[in-house]
């Protein structure tokens, strides 16, 4: 008698900037539980996280990285022709982190949510390299510069989609999705680059209500709104928050339930 089928389990990661901090939270958590995740997709800070995680790299080891590495070491300023800052500093990093980098040799299958400036259209890399994936996903629009790959330039795939649940439709049965950017209502708002970055947040917010219904365990965790996206001084704190967000959700028991069926 053959044995059951192991359900393949995805999870997608949504840009959130420093919040990004508590999709390590969540993948900790899942992990503790015992939840197998084959299959990982990424926009922007998710997009770091997803590639950290499908190397190979533990939660724990991919936490110290990201805490020891301020966000003003990824981001080198630049003058503004098409950014204001480039990510030079956090490709360096992830070439040093990450010793294969094709997606190919990826412990986990891997896509990374891109935009295409000249096609005007989400793409989700799954081929090529992982580094100018992951560096063209994080590159907010006129914050930092696009990233050109085989001749077309890409920004940040949060863009067109900030919660790339699609590629994971044909691939798992079981999907699990982590929404790091609340959109809740702000006590201040005190300059051009809160503007800025505020508005980002809001044009980008309602894009994946409709992908959202189609996963069996939505993450969106309590508390983040407070936090600037640029912010990287409450790293403990979004990383509790990440964790506690799955341990304490009411659809989890149903969840492992499913996947051990």
């Amino acid at each position: 008698m053959f044995g059951k089928k192991k359900k393949v389990v995805g999870i997608a990661l949504s840009g959130g900037g420093s919040r990004g901090v508590a999709h390590l939270g969540a993948l900790k958590a899942l992990e503790e539980l015992g939840v197998d995740i084959q299959v990982v997709s990424g926009t922007s800070a998710g997009s770091i996280a997803a590639a950290l995680y499908a190397c190979g790299l533990s939660t724990d080891d991919i936490y110290k990285v990201m805490k020891d590495k301020k966000f003003i070491d990824y981001a080198k300023i630049i003058l503004p022709v098409d950014g204001l800052m480039n990510l030079d500093n956090l490709r360096k990093t992830l070439n040093e982190i990450i010793k294969k980098k094709d997606f190919s040799e990826m412990n986990k299958k891997l896509y990374i949510a891109l935009t295409n400036l000249y096609s005007g259209e989400v793409e989700y890399m799954k081929s090529g390299n992982v580094i100018d994936a992951v560096i063209a996903s994080s590159s907010i629009p006129v914050l930092f510069s696009p990233v050109e790959i085989n001749g077309q330039k890409y920004v940040d795939g949060g863009v067109l989609d900030n919660l790339p649940i699609k590629p994971l439709l044909e691939d798992c049965d079981i999907i699990i999705a982590v929404d790091v950017m609340a959109t809740g209502p702000v006590s201040k708002i005190e300059n051009l680059h809160d503007v800025g970055v505020r508005t980002f947040q809001l044009s980008i917010s309602t894009l994946s209500k409709e992908m959202k219904r189609k996963c069996n365990l939505l993450i969106e965790p309590h508390g983040l709104s407070e936090f600037n996206i640029l912010d990287v001084s409450h790293f403990d704190q979004i990383y509790k928050i990440g964790y506690y967000s799955v341990m304490g959700h009411p659809k989890l028991p149903k969840l492992l339930a499913k996947i051990k069926k």
